[in-house]
Parts: structure tokens; sequence; C-alpha cells
């Protein structure tokens, strides 16, 4: 409902029923309508518009509480039903006991009233009910839209980050049998670049075995391990339990980038990787020089894109928590995966 109709749906709906409950009165018993004293029919209706914002409130709050607990709807209709029947008969007995109310024929009386008022609320709540339903489909639907116009902006990502990788791979070939076979460090590292990029152009979206990734992730820290200094220390812990589980390739590889572009000081490198409980754990530390204060805020956007990537993969499935002082910089990452 829009705010207006919010506030107003339930004045014209204590109007409508009151006059409803004057109607099947009057009309039966060939009285005029709202015959005897229109001051004391305007404080019944004034009764029943009471009612009527009160329900209002209270069968939304009733509403959340219900959803929350995920109860069948003929039991949330039921309990619903139970409390209209208590509450309309207690407020009934209260305002004839008090006078503002006047029920002549008790037995009639109290089963007109009950009828029209727990009818036209029960049909309003359902009128609420689906309201708020509609309105969260249509923000799902929303969502889901986004996410599947998110997906395509990434697969063309892809598609156009693929052209250079690609000739670059092509290329890379052509040098490597231009190198003589006795110069073997180049035509290794030659070996490495290839099948980094082969793996990167050729991985796709789909999920990979585990033990997969962990190959591609060790040889991109041992190619770049041959242009860093000698005095990197490099510790490296990967669980024997990561074998055939599933997952989306080089979703570690921009944590691992950003330690090995960042790494200074001590030039320390700690990464660690385990199995545990359905989830991947990966935590990897790295020392940063002492002048990494002065230098400019990173913007991060490798990380951003990270966490962009993991939110569309796994969706509430994952955490990333990073932890970036003077000394070092830490980042660890959890997802959540269905084990084979």
């Amino acid at each position: 409902m829009k705010p207006f109709s919010r506030w107003i749906s339930p004045l014209i709906l204590g109007v409508v029923m009151f006059n409803t409950i004057r109607l099947v009165t009057d009309l039966p018993a060939h009285n005029p309508f709202w015959a005897d004293s229109v001051p004391f029919h305007m404080l019944a209706l004034l009764v029943s518009v009471l009612m009527s914002y009160g329900f209002d409130f209270q069968g939304r709050y009733y509403m959340e509480k219900v959803r929350a607990k995920n109860i069948s709807v003929t039991l949330e209709y039921s309990i619903l039903l139970v409390f209209l029947f208590l509450g309309v008969n207690l407020i009934l007995y209260l305002g004839d006991y008090i006078g503002i109310l006047y029920l002549g024929d008790k037995v009639a009386d109290y089963v007109i009233a009950d009828v029209v008022c727990i009818l036209y609320f029960f049909l309003y709540y359902i009128i609420i009910r689906n309201d708020k339903l509609e309105k969260e489909y249509n923000q799902q639907s929303l969502q889901l839209e986004k996410i599947k116009v998110d997906q395509l902006e990434i697969e063309l990502k892809f598609l156009r980050a693929q052209y250079h990788p690609h000739f670059l791979f092509n290329a890379l070939n052509t040098v490597y049998f231009q190198i003589d076979e006795k110069n073997t460090m180049p035509r290794h590292t030659l070996e490495m670049l290839s099948d980094l990029l082969r793996y990167q152009l050729y991985g796709g979206n789909k999920k990979v075995p585990i033990q997969k990734e962990i190959d591609y992730l060790k040889t991109y820290m041992n190619f770049q391990r041959l242009r860093m200094s000698k005095r990197l220390i490099l510790n490296i812990h990967i669980s024997e339990e990561l074998k055939e589980q599933k997952i989306y390739p080089l979703l570690f590889l921009p944590l691992i980038e950003n330690a090995f572009k960042y790494v200074g000081g001590d030039y320390h490198i700690d990464l660690d990787m385990s199995w545990n409980k359905e989830r991947i754990l990966f935590t990897i530390f790295n020392s940063k020089p002492p002048y990494a204060e002065k230098e400019l805020p990173r913007k991060g956007i490798g990380l951003e894109n990270l966490r962009r990537r993991l939110t569309l993969l796994y969706p509430e499935k994952y955490s990333l928590d990073i932890e970036d002082d003077p000394d070092h910089f830490v980042a660890k990452l959890m997802i959540e995966i269905e084990s084979v």
C-alpha cells in the first residue's frame, strides 16, 4: 500500500464495518437507518474506526511474527480467527459494560457484530498480506534481474579480457621456440607463464576441482618468486583434505597478487588454506615496507571486484575480512561449499 492509502484504509474499513452492522440490524427490523441518537452512533462509529486502526497495527505485527516462524498458512489464519473472535467480543463486552456501545438483543447483536467484524478484519488481513507478498516478490524480481545483468556484465568483461591474454599466449609460444634448448631457465619461465595464461584463458566461470585451483596458485607463486628478492620468506600450508571439492576458479588469486605486490619490510608471506566443516578457510599474510603509511591509500579495486564476484557466486556463503596494519596486511576468506 502507498503511504496515503496505508493510513486511510483503516478509516474506510471502520466506517464500512459500522454501517454494515447498522444495515443488518436496522433494515430487517424496519427501523430507520441510524435510528435513535445520532451522537450515540457517532461514538460507536469512532469505536469501530479505532478498532480498525488497532487491528491494522496489530495485524501487520502479527504477520511479521508468524512469517518469521515459517508456520503454515492454515495455522496462520486459524490463529488469527481465534484472536479476532476473542478480541472483538472483549471490545463488545467492555463497550456495552461502560455504556458506549448498546447491544439490545444480546445474542443477536453479538452474532451480527461478530460475523461482520471478523469477516471484514479477516478480508482486510488477506489484502494487506497479499500486498506485502507482492512487494516482496517485486523486490526479489528486481534483485534477480540486477544479478542477471551483473552476471552478463562480468561475462562480457571476461570475453573482452580474453583478447589480450590470447594474443600474449600465442606470442609466448613463438618466443619459447625461438629460445635455444640449452637455455632451460627462460624456457621454464615461459612454460610457467603459459600455464598461468592457459588456466585464466580457458578456465571459464565453471567450477573446477580445488586441487586444480591449488596447482594453479602454486604455479603462480613459483613464477612470482622468480622476480622477487631472495630475501622473500614464503610459507605455504595447504590441507591435504582439499582435493576434489568443486569451486569457482580465480577467487584466491587477487589476495595472493595483493600479497606479492605489496610485500616489503621483512619480505614475509604466509599462506594457509584448510578445510573445515564444509568450508574452505584461506588466510594470507604479508609484511609491509616501513614507508607504507606514507603512500597514498589504495582504492582496492581488485578487492572490491573480488567481493562482487563472491556475492554473485556465493551469496551469503562467504566472508572476507581484511586487516590492514602499518607493518602487515592480512586477508581471511571463508567460502562455504558442498563437499564431494
